[in-house]
């Protein structure tokens, strides 16, 4: 057996080139650089204390400092190339900078501003999602743009983006939802929700949802949205849904509903931080028997003063309110009845003033309103008769034995006043209280026709008042909501009709609890949605032909089911 030695001779040069491809991201040495500057909140008071942390491209902390009495900071000894800088703070959201590069023997000044959750709120170009919406929706608001910081939420908390680089890898989230239970109008069986969102560097965002659902036919609901900011302040939003539900009847020969909406807006700003204005339009085309067409606008104007915010709102439709909610599912199925035959869809025209004021974690706001209401949808449930049938009167579905029926017009004004306070780190308290016409049925005595008991609706003023609580574990991720929006019970329908953004009717509960399976390569989580839990304000009445129908603001749903993100 040879025995085959090799001697490899390492010149001083090798050994040289090794040793600095073996130093550390962060150590001393004639090429070593610094970073410093001062950290301030939004209206420039330094900040004493404050944590600068220097991250390497994978957010792995490389070395920090704090700040002194006047907020100033030093990192030295920094070796060239590319970091990211983050400023963090008590009662502040973190302050993140990104692909900072650092040329050898440079001393580069970097300041940084610290904002609360209110104030980096309002540098999104668009209206803020509310914080006690529920979170099971996806709905956009672009937040890539250069020269705006963005919002970004980490396993550890939101914290605002200063630089987000250039962009050039998208973004992708993907969500399937398998869910069922005593549902809504329109919404029964088993449902196979697919979602999509896809966010470009260049300020472009994609939507796609599909909603597959089997009862007694198999029902599809889809929806595409697209959105880009073409500058600073400025975004186009467009979004298509197609609806066919081919259960919900119009009467003995009118079945099977198919619906396009057709949605577009524009957000701008006016004057940078002082003036933002919005507007869109919705289309509507929706065939059951007969066809339907409409055309809504919306349009609104805000000032900021500071803390203070002055709107005019105006909107024809309860659908379409806002440029950036004409995507949300919950607002796209259109507000369809019917009377005497023909179809009808509820319209108007809502007009708003109102003032918001912030002073720390509160959130004030006052609103005067005033509607003109055509075609009201209220809702009922029962099981209908022939005689129900061919009156033409109303839209029923049986997988729910569920149905719509048309209200009188009616004009409505009144006031709301709102308070939203951040109670703790990831939980929200919300009270309201309005005032206003509504819809209401008095007690029928004795049994009358299905014209009869719709002809009895009348509108009279009535109180709103909501509460709302919601959070997010943030170690177990759970998120929750419990709500209860109280009117007096024979009202059947709303307070404020037009506004969307407030809890469901009566006492409702929202959960979603993450599950934690490592041997999957996705997130599961289950969810619950339960809506006027105590089956509250129900208005029954007996028809001629002895059934029992009902009129009532909101019916009970229960839903529960599971989610799988990717």
């Amino acid at each position: 057996m040879t025995v085959l030695n090799l001697r490899i001779k390492i010149g001083p040069a090798f050994a040289l080139l090794i040793a600095m491809l073996a130093l550390p991201a962060y150590a001393e040495g004639p090429a070593a650089a610094a970073i410093s500057g001062v950290v301030r909140d939004a209206k420039g008071a330094p900040q004493v204390g404050a944590l600068v942390e220097l991250l390497g491209p994978n957010l792995a902390v490389l070395a920090n400092a704090f700040t002194d009495d006047h907020g100033r900071y030093t990192l030295q000894t920094i070796v060239p190339g590319t970091y990211n800088l983050k400023a963090s703070g008590s009662f502040f959201l973190p302050t993140l900078r990104q692909n900072i590069r650092v040329a050898a023997d440079s001393k580069i000044v970097v300041n940084l501003t610290l904002d609360t959750l209110y104030e980096a709120f309002r540098w999104l170009p668009a209206k803020p999602r509310q914080v006690d919406e529920p979170q099971d929706d996806w709905a956009w608001t672009l937040r890539l743009s250069a020269n705006r910081p963005l919002l970004r939420m980490l396993e550890d908390g939101p914290l605002v983006v200063v630089s987000d680089g250039d962009g050039s890898t998208p973004a992708l989230k993907a969500r399937v939802t398998i869910r069922g239970g005593a549902s809504q109008f329109g919404d029964g069986g088993l449902h196979h929700d697919f979602e999509m969102e896809r966010s470009n560097g260049d300020g472009q965002q994609l939507i796609l949802r599909a909603d597959l659902s089997q009862a007694e036919s198999a029902s599809l609901n889809t929806v595409v949205g697209y959105a880009k900011q073409l500058g600073p302040g400025r975004t186009i939003r467009t979004v298509a849904a197609f609806e066919d539900r081919p259960d919900i009847e119009g009467g003995v020969r009118d079945q099977g509903l198919q619906a396009v909406v057709l949605r577009s807006s524009e957000t701008m700003d006016l004057l940078p931080d002082v003036i933002s204005a919005e507007f869109g339009n919705e289309i509507e085309a929706i065939h059951l028997g007969d066809n339907q067409f409409a055309n809504h606008p919306f349009a609104g104007v805000s000032v900021h003063a500071g803390d203070n915010t002055v709107s005019y709102h105006m909107s024809t439709s309860p659908g379409a309110q806002h440029a950036n909610e004409i995507d949300r599912a919950e607002t796209l199925a259109p507000a369809l009845t019917e009377q005497n035959g023909k179809l009808l869809l509820e319209d108007g025209l809502h007009q708003e003033i109102s003032y918001e004021r912030h002073k720390g974690r509160v959130t004030w706001r006052m609103t005067a309103y005033q509607d003109h209401i055509n075609h009201p949808v209220v809702s009922g449930g029962g099981t209908l008769s022939l005689a129900d049938w061919n009156s033409g009167n109303l839209l029923y579905d049986p997988n729910t034995d569920l149905l719509k029926a048309t209200g009188q017009n009616f004009f409505s004004n009144g006031v709301l006043g709102e308070m939203r306070d951040h109670i703790g780190d990831d939980t929200w308290l919300s009270l309201a209280y309005a005032m206003g016409d509504a819809l209401t049925m008095d007690s029928l005595s004795g049994p009358v026709t299905l014209e009869e008991g719709i002809g009895s609706l009348h509108p009279r003023r009535a109180s709103m008042v909501t509460a709302s609580i919601n959070g997010k574990s943030k170690h177990a991720g759970t998120q929750w909501r419990a709500s209860y929006r109280w009117q007096p019970t024979d009202t059947v329908t709303p307070v404020d009709s037009f506004n969307n953004q407030l809890p469901d009717p009566y006492l409702s509960f929202y959960l979603r609890q993450p599950i934690r399976c490592h041997i999957l390569p996705y997130r599961v989580e289950a969810l619950i949605d339960v809506r006027n839990l105590l089956a509250q304000g129900y208005r029954p009445f007996v028809t001629q032909d002895g059934s029992t129908l009902y009129f009532a603001q909101a019916e009970r749903s229960i839903q529960g089911g599971l989610s799988f993100s990717f």
